[in-house]
């Protein structure tokens, strides 16, 4: 496995355990102001439904941000060809840096610390398979 296969790979299992959290949030884990800057609508922790329908999203993109540094690297096929998918790599880095930076202004510590930790490393491996990869 070439370095850049082995940055695509972390770079696709580290969103992984908040793909998880996002899905037990939708399935009523009681974490709901651990989310969303911990502005959202709970009720004993679990998100109202409008929050929950965003939490599926939040996943969704997440598993299709995983998808495109994958296809970056050349690991698995993707509708995306030359130019575009370059270009949808270093989106994703981007999303990642930003979502950084509004996990860090969470209320919550798992969010500011556990997630925003997750993004930051995150961001420097998707940029670096999206500046690396043939």
């Amino acid at each position: 496995m070439t370095l850049v296969e082995l940055a695509a790979v972390a770079a696709a299992v580290l969103p992984a355990g908040v793909i998880a959290f996002q899905v037990a949030l939708v399935a009523g884990l009681p974490l709901g102001e651990a989310t969303m800057g911990g502005r959202a609508a709970t009720v004993d922790g679990v998100l109202q439904p409008p929050y929950r329908a965003i939490a599926v999203g939040s996943a969704v993109v997440l598993v299709v941000a995983a998808w495109i540094v994958l296809g970056r690297a050349g690991m698995v096929p993707i509708f995306l060809g030359g130019q575009a998918l370059v270009w949808g790599a270093w989106v994703v880095a981007g999303f990642m840096a930003l979502n950084t930076v509004t996990n860090r202004s969470g209320r919550h510590p798992l969010e500011r610390w556990g997630t925003a930790s997750i993004t930051l490393v995150a961001a420097f491996l998707v940029g670096y398979v999206a500046y690396a990869a043939p």
